[in-house]
C-alpha cells in the first residue's frame, strides 16, 4: 500500500509505517522544492495513477524545521476524491488551533480520518505522552482487542484501552493531561501559544536586525531557522561555521538550541514551547549565539 507526502514527513513517521509492517520503502514524497514544500499537482497525479487503489496520504502540521504545514484542506479533497485515507502529524503544529491567529494553519485537520499530537510539547506535561484520534473507533477494537477469561471484554461498556492501542499494559499517561487541562482549559493553553507566537516573532525580528544573522524561512508558528551569517564570510564555510556554533552554544551551556539541516543549509532551529520562556530568555539566546558566533570568527581569522 502505497504512503504519500510532501518532503516535510517526519522520521517518527516513517518508524511507525516500519513497525506496521508497511514500510519505509512504500514512501513516496513529492516535494517543490528543496524546504520540502509539497507539491500538490504531483501528489494527485500519483494518487490518479493508482487507479482507486488503497493510499495513505500523511499531512503535516508544524514542520520541525520551521514550523510550515501542508495544504490539510487541499489533502482532504484529495483523500476524498481518490479514496484514500488522510492522516495529520500534528505533534506540536496541531495546537495552532487554539489560536484566531494561527488556527488557518491547521484548517482541514477535522476531515482526517486519523490525527496525532504530543502532550509533552506544547501541553508542557511529561515526555512519552502522545494522542492518537481515529475518525471511526471501531477499528481500533479490530486491530488491538485481545481476548482471554482473566482479561475485560472489549465490548464492556466501561473502556480498557489495552483494546484500543497496542500496549497491554501501561501507566496513566492521560491523567497530568486531564489535570493540566482542567486547571489551564482551552483559554489558558491559548493564551500560552499566542504568548510564545509573540516570542517566535520577537526572536525573528532580533535576526532581522542583527547584521550577522540570517533567517531562513518565515514564522508561520513557534520556530525561528536561522544562521550566522558574517558579513565577510564566504558562502562555502557557513555550514561548517554553523556546525561548530550549534556545538559551542551546547558548550556554552547558558542557553539550548537544536541545530538541523534546512534546505541545505546548517542552521539554528529554536522552537518556542516552555511555559516558562520569556522574552528575556529570547533575547539572551540571540546575544549568546552573536558572542559565541563573533569569538569562532575571529578565532578563524586569527
Amino acid at each position: 500500500m502505497p504512503v504519500l507526502s510532501g518532503g516535510y514527513v517526519h522520521p517518527s513517521a516513517l518508524k511507525a509505517l516500519t513497525m506496521l509492517g508497511i514500510g519505509r520503502g512504500r514512501v513516496r514524497t513529492f516535494a517543490a522544492d528543496a524546504t520540502g514544500r509539497l507539491d500538490v499537482a504531483a501528489l494527485e497525479a500519483a494518487l490518479r495513477g493508482l487507479g482507486g487503489a488503497p493510499a495513505i496520504l500523511i499531512a503535516n502540521a508544524g514542520e520541525v524545521n520551521a514550523g510550515d504545514f501542508d495544504p490539510i484542506a487541499t489533502l482532504a479533497d484529495l483523500a476524498a476524491r481518490y479514496g484514500a485515507w488522510l492522516h495529520v502529524d500534528g505533534a506540536f503544529g496541531l495546537f495552532a488551533r487554539l489560536s484566531p491567529r494561527t488556527a488557518h494553519l491547521a484548517a482541514g485537520v477535522e476531515r482526517a480520518d486519523s490525527a496525532i499530537a504530543d502532550g509533552h510539547k506544547w501541553l508542557n506535561v511529561p515526555y512519552d505522552c502522545g494522542f492518537a484520534f481515529v475518525r471511526d473507533p471501531a477499528l481500533l477494537g479490530a486491530a488491538f482487542a485481545s481476548g482471554a477469561a482473566y482479561l475485560p471484554r472489549a465490548d464492556d461498556p466501561r473502556p480498557s484501552f489495552m483494546h484500543l492501542g497496542p500496549e497491554m499494559s501501561r501507566r496513566a499517561r492521560s491523567l497530568p493531561v486531564w489535570a493540566t487541562l482542567r486547571a489551564y482549559g482551552r483559554a489558558g493553553y491559548r493564551a500560552l501559544v499566542e504568548r510564545h507566537l509573540d516570542l517566535a516573532r520577537h526572536l525573528a525580528d532580533r535576526v532581522d536586525a542583527a547584521p550577522d544573522l540570517e533567517r531562513l524561512a518565515g514564522v508561520p508558528l513557534n520556530i525561528v531557522c536561522f544562521r550566522l551569517r558574517p558579513p565577510a564570510a564566504p558562502e562555502g564555510d557557513l555550514d561548517a561555521l554553523n556546525a561548530r556554533l550549534g556545538q559551542a552554544v551546547l558548550d556554552d551551556g547558558r542557553v539550548y538550541v537544536g541545530s538541523t539541516t534546512y534546505a541545505g543549509r546548517v542552521a539554528l532551529r529554536p522552537a518556542i514551547v516552555n511555559w516558562r520562556t520569556t522574552t528575556e530568555d529570547v533575547d539572551l539566546l540571540v546575544d549568546v549565539v552573536r558572542e559565541l558566533g563573533a569569538r569562532l570568527v575571529a578565532g578563524r581569522a586569527g
